[in-house]
């Protein structure tokens, strides 16, 4: 994952400014270390069968309010691809 900027700096709130309101929601949960630790390990096992993918993505997004809205056969899906 990219390193983010501080979100107190003069640079993260020029960022912040240009965000919509979708991009805005997923620069600060990119900062929440306990988001950043569930996305991994509801992602972590990429041998599993995409439905159970599909459940531990579901499972980990419920609490914070997401969903991540998949095609079957969804290719970001279907392998490790990043929603987080």
């Amino acid at each position: 994952m990219a390193e983010r900027p501080d979100w107190n700096s003069p640079r993260f709130l020029d960022i912040a400014r240009g965000l919509d309101l979708p991009a805005l929601a997923q620069e600060f949960l990119c900062l929440n270390d306990a988001y950043q630790t569930g996305y991994r390990a509801a992602m972590a096992d990429i041998s599993a069968p995409v439905q159970s993918r599909r459940e531990r993505l579901a499972t980990f997004a419920r609490p914070w309010g997401l969903r991540f809205p998949c095609r079957p056969g969804d290719p970001q899906l279907d392998t490790a691809g990043s929603v987080g």
